[in-house]
């Protein structure tokens, strides 16, 4: 019996010719962010258990057959998500790959995962995370001290803002340590990120790195805002304040979160992650009628797989279906008195 885990680095009994070379696996890893990696890696290393459980060698799962990859994928049958699966499958397809052989799924394997999806129990579901809304930044400034004297609530209110206006990520701009000598400029904004006014007062921030944009970066467009703000050095983060001691410290992305969920809890408010910020202003935009393709732009959406974070569906939808009936109508009536005019000048030539 082969121990498979202990044989992950072992060259595979058949040929692999086209496996791929360090540097190649390097640059392949560094296409998504470490936690992502994780993730991958954690699914690999159950499949193999698995893998072992079954009795299974290491050439039968370098790789394995579609056989093989459809039990493990029917093992999840009405317990997981059917895209908890695919996930699973995927990190097993990309080890495959970058080993340098073939992958063997196919028609079975599409089979079983669409079958996975069918039978997933409700539980399997996580409950849709809701959008941070207007009314609760209006919560949030009127419970927060705002006056020139608590710094650390004038940061929450103006990082809750950008987050929710720009439709920022909260890793974005909020790090997880507290420490200004940890501060890491290569990848949170500074004081200097942030341009001056425009005529309109809106400004731009350069973020130096973003989910999608690693190395080079990303600018976003910042609304007009209003409120008190702290002494601070082109050269001090974004989001830094002064404590009631005078003391620099720098707003985390916990702290920040904590407080704004107590003060969201006495008024009922269920718990918000940092990403309800994002698909809240993004939800705002589009409420409010802005263009989707205009949001997605500036929102910084890659892909119409924004649309997926849309919230109050049922308000958009009459939202849109009302803005068309009134053009429709407004050409109809445009059209009709365009022939009216037309028929009055023939009868009085005539």
């Amino acid at each position: 019996m082969v121990n498979i885990r202990s044989n992950l680095t072992a060259i595979p009994s058949h040929s692999a010719p086209t496996r791929l070379s360090a540097r190649a696996r390097k640059l392949i890893n560094a296409s998504v962010t470490s936690k992502t990696q994780n993730r991958k890696r954690n699914n690999i290393v159950k499949f193999l258990d698995w893998a072992y459980q079954q009795h299974l060698h290491a050439r039968d799962i370098l790789p394995a057959s579609e056989v093989i990859l459809c039990e493990y994928a029917a093992k999840f049958g009405g317990k997981l998500a059917g895209a908890s699966v695919k996930a699973k499958l995927s990190a097993i397809k990309g080890w495959t790959v970058t080993k340098g052989y073939a992958w063997q799924g196919g028609d079975w394997l599409r089979k079983v995962l669409a079958g996975v999806e069918r039978s997933a129990p409700p539980s399997s579901f996580r409950p849709e995370r809701e959008p941070v809304k207007k009314s609760h930044l209006s919560i949030l400034h009127a419970e927060l001290d705002l006056t020139d004297k608590n710094g650390l609530d004038c940061c929450i209110a103006a990082a809750a803002d950008l987050m929710f206006y720009s439709q920022l990520r909260a890793g974005e701009i909020l790090p997880t340590n507290s420490s200004l000598v940890r501060y890491n400029t290569k990848s949170m904004p500074r004081v200097c990120d942030l341009s001056k006014p425009t005529s309109s007062g809106s400004k731009q921030l350069f973020l130096p790195r973003t989910k999608t944009s690693q190395q080079r970066g990303e600018k976003v467009m910042v609304p007009v805002q209003q409120g008190s703000t702290n002494e601070l050095t082109p050269s001090n983060p974004l989001f830094a304040y002064t404590d009631t001691n005078g003391t620099k410290r720098i707003l985390t992305k916990t702290l920040f979160l904590r407080r704004c969920n107590a003060i969201w809890k006495h008024h009922g408010i269920s718990r918000q992650t940092g990403h309800c910020f994002r698909i809240g202003g993004t939800t705002y935009y589009l409420l409010a009628g802005v263009n989707p393709d205009v949001v997605q732009v500036f929102g910084r959406w890659k892909s119409s797989a924004f649309l997926k974070y849309w919230r109050n569906l049922e308000s958009l939808a009459s939202l849109h279906l009302h803005r068309h009936h009134s053009q429709q109508s407004h050409f109809s009536r445009v059209s009709t008195e365009n022939v009216t005019r037309r028929r009055h000048r023939t009868i009085h030539r005539n």
